[in-house]
């Protein structure tokens, strides 16, 4: 069983080595109850995912800067995707592969002569 990673301690960092209960969505830190931050969907539904309280300091002023990006160029800001388990998509939307291009004949490698080296 793995235990937190997240260092603790005021004077002597350490692990806080309590048992976890889930990694960073992140950056797969383990993190216990105490330390596990749960991530939210636009709808403030929990989803699941947790991160630690580096990355999700790092994930809000990101998107914090993106919205003061997004107002200073005037469009508006992108809405944060939610974060879903992956479903494949229909077989009539799914792409079909393109035909090969017409072959134009066997490609031909010639290697260049080899240049004598200078040996002292």
């Amino acid at each position: 069983m793995d235990t937190c990673t997240v260092e603790v301690g005021l004077l002597r960092k350490h692990a806080c080595g309590q048992a976890s209960v889930a990694h960073c969505a992140n950056c797969e830190q383990a993190l216990c109850s105490k330390h596990a931050i749960a991530q939210l969907s636009p709808t403030g539904a929990r989803t699941g995912k947790f991160m630690c309280e580096q990355c999700n300091a790092a994930a809000k002023a990101y998107a914090k800067s993106e919205a003061a990006a997004a107002m200073a160029s005037g469009r508006k800001p992108a809405p944060r995707p939610a974060p879903e388990a992956h479903k494949p998509a229909p077989a009539a939307a799914q792409k079909k592969p393109e035909p090969a291009a017409e072959d134009s004949g066997p490609l031909e490698f010639t290697p260049e002569p080899k240049k004598p080296t200078d040996q002292k």
